[in-house]
């Protein structure tokens, strides 16, 4: 009787878990991709549109990368679930900011290239 009472403790503190990940890692999104907005708007005098499309693009990340690595499990590693996950974050950036034909391929290595780096900083930190 006991153990199946502990059994269904860890049962359900197990989602809590994930869902404060989630949420840390989509805040750390929203404060990243603010910075990196910010950067575009005071320092290179992009349109306002380039902040908000900044921080969609750090949130879709860091959610796409906790979904694919922690809740997903998906194999591949989680450099190249980051990658992919960039990947998704620079279709959402090119969509809002720059939705023309000849620069989505800019974005798509850009941000593949990045969340995979992200990625191996992050795996490489814990």
């Amino acid at each position: 009787m006991v153990g199946t009472g502990c059994k269904g403790e860890d049962e359900l503190s197990e989602p809590t878990f994930h869902y404060s990940i989630f949420i840390k890692r989509a805040v750390t999104g929203l404060i990243l991709g603010g910075l990196a907005g910010a950067v575009q708007v005071w320092f290179v005098k992009r349109d306002l549109v380039y902040l908000w499309a900044s921080i969609a693009a750090g949130v879709v990340y860091m959610a796409a990368w906790v979904t694919c690595t922690d809740w997903l499990k998906l194999a591949g590693g989680k450099i190249a679930l980051g990658g992919v996950s960039g990947l998704l974050a620079a279709i959402v950036w090119w969509a809002i900011a720059v939705p023309a034909d000849n620069t989505f391929i800019q974005a798509a290595v850009a941000g593949t290239c990045f969340g995979a780096a992200f990625a191996w900083s992050d795996r490489r930190r814990t």
